[in-house]
């Protein structure tokens, strides 16, 4: 007897599906719950893997926690002005924010300052404060790819009108963020042009030339840097140089983290790897503490939440009518996707340790504003789904679980 086995097809995001079942309400508080579950916890993490550290060095333990605190409260600000603007808006003014953007980026030719081999800060004297340029222009790229890509609707097949619409533009984002010698950031924005181009249906065939020329360009920039090329020996079983126990590497020391958390880890606070043992260990390592205070629980826990927030910005991309709130989401997605995964991979030994933060968690004040803002992009995209077209206000009425702001309600006197 035969037997018919229904096999789910898993469609990525590329075109808009009609699905009864979908609801943009459910697609916002996927997104906002999530990004607020992981900026919380980030904000903990902080503060466990530094107040060690800024003991030793005889500062006040609450230094970068109370830093934190306040990057967060203006990020979220910022996150919730953004989402009260209408997409059509966004839009508008999505190639002059990427304009603005990349002359941003190229000041740090003259005026950048180095950090961790890279030059890619710059000092804003009016607060006083180092910005990272690069990325408000993960973000700028996003939109600006998603209005090019939109625009060209069915031409996306044209690949003469991609390679100028799309492929100058991309080219010039990776090649200011190369003239600070940031390779890792270079690659998040790679990702975003492959999803970008990806949600817009453009042929698979292009996907392989893309990655292709990537892998050619990423190993002669690996050749030329002798530390980018040792960071990727070290990964390579029998290729390096024999790892020196009295000297362990930083993947080493968040191995070591890792496996020593177990399954329900030391407990909060209790990680030895952040008495500095670990370099950065409040950024590009935070996963390694996350691993040693809570365990493998926490570690997935962590890992998951990020995958809803991943899964609900696929949503958009999938369900969305309008193209560019498609596209922006795809390639939000694409840099939350690939951030996420390289810092996951830094930690882990799977990938060279290259500087990238995980998303919404790691300490950094350039990195957290930046996703906070396309987290608040995000939610003005299914926001405006849910059918909000007013800035502060919606006039139609309204259900209470509707992410929309509730109608004015009106008074009824009682008599007496």
């Amino acid at each position: 007897m035969a037997v018919n086995l229904r096999v789910p097809k898993i469609k990525f995001a590329r075109a808009n599906s009609s699905d009864s079942t979908y609801s943009p309400i459910a697609t916002y508080y996927m997104i906002l719950v999530a990004a607020l579950m992981l900026a919380g916890f980030g904000v903990i993490m902080t503060f466990s893997a530094t107040a060690v550290h800024n003991i030793s060095m005889e500062l006040n333990p609450y230094l970068v926690f109370s830093r934190n605190v306040v990057i967060t409260l203006v990020s979220l600000i910022a996150a919730v002005a953004a989402s009260r603007f209408r997409p059509t808006t966004i839009r508008r003014w999505s190639w002059a924010l990427f304009l603005a953007a990349l002359v941003f980026q190229l000041m740090v030719v003259p005026f950048g300052y180095a950090q961790g081999g890279n030059q890619n800060w710059v000092r804003i004297p009016v607060i006083n404060q180092m910005i990272q340029p690069s990325e408000l222009l993960k973000l700028a790229t996003c939109l600006m790819l998603a209005q090019v890509l939109a625009n060209l609707g069915e031409r996306v097949n044209n690949w003469k009108a991609v390679a100028v619409g799309v492929g100058l533009p991309a080219v010039a984002s990776l090649g200011a963020v190369m003239l600070g010698h940031d390779m890792g950031t270079a690659l998040i924005f790679l990702a975003i042009t492959v999803g970008a181009l990806w949600v817009a249906g453009a042929p698979l065939k292009w996907f392989g030339a893309i990655g292709l020329a990537g892998l050619a360009a990423s190993a002669v920039l690996v050749m030329m840097n002798p530390s980018r090329l040792r960071r990727v020996m070290e990964i390579l079983p029998g290729l390096g140089s024999a790892p020196d126990p009295s000297a362990p590497t930083q993947t080493a020391q968040g191995l070591w983290a890792l496996g020593s958390g177990g399954l329900i880890g030391l407990g909060p606070g209790a990680s030895r790897a952040k008495w500095n043992y670990l370099q950065e260990a409040e950024s590009d390592f935070i996963l390694a503490i996350v691993g040693e205070e809570f365990g493998l629980i926490g570690t997935l826990t962590l890992v998951v939440t990020l995958g809803v927030l991943v899964w609900g910005t696929l949503r958009l991309a999938s369900h969305s009518p309008d193209a560019f709130v498609r596209i922006a989401s795809g390639g939000i997605a694409a840099w939350l996707i690939f951030q996420g995964f390289v810092n996951i991979g830094s930690v882990t030994g799977l990938t060279p340790v290259i500087g990238v933060p995980f998303p919404l968690v790691s300490y950094g004040g350039s990195a957290f504003l930046f996703t906070a803002l396309a987290i608040g992009v995000l939610l003005a995209f299914a926001r405006s789904e849910a059918g909000l077209t007013g800035w502060w206000r919606n006039r139609a009425e309204t259900g209470p679980r509707d992410p929309r702001v509730a109608p004015k309600r009106t008074r009824v006197r009682r008599t007496r």
